[in-house]
């Protein structure tokens, strides 16, 4: 977590630089699957490729007259959408 700085870090005085280093260090070590989750990447494009991917197979499958697998490709769509706006929140 020390690795990467916020860009108000800066208007921070020494003290409360030190002090947020060893609370960082502290949840490092009490806290690792914490640490490591708050610490991730946010990957959007992949959320927005399965959209496009599972949207545009939708339309396509509907317009052909496949509408089964159309209807699949809707849930995976929906599911998709449900997901990112109530994300599951596994122990």
């Amino acid at each position: 977590m020390t690795s990467r700085r916020l860009p108000e870090a800066p208007m921070l005085s020494e003290a409360e630089r030190r002090s947020l280093e060893e609370i960082e260090q502290r949840l490092l070590a009490e806290e690792p699957r914490l640490a490591r989750t708050m610490n991730r990447r946010v990957r959007p494009w992949l959320f927005y490729a399965l959209l496009l991917v599972f949207g545009g197979l939708t339309v396509l499958l509907t317009v052909i007259g496949a509408f089964g697998p159309a209807f699949q490709c809707l849930l995976v769509t929906a599911v998709a959408l449900v997901l990112r706006k109530y994300p599951l929140r596994l122990r």
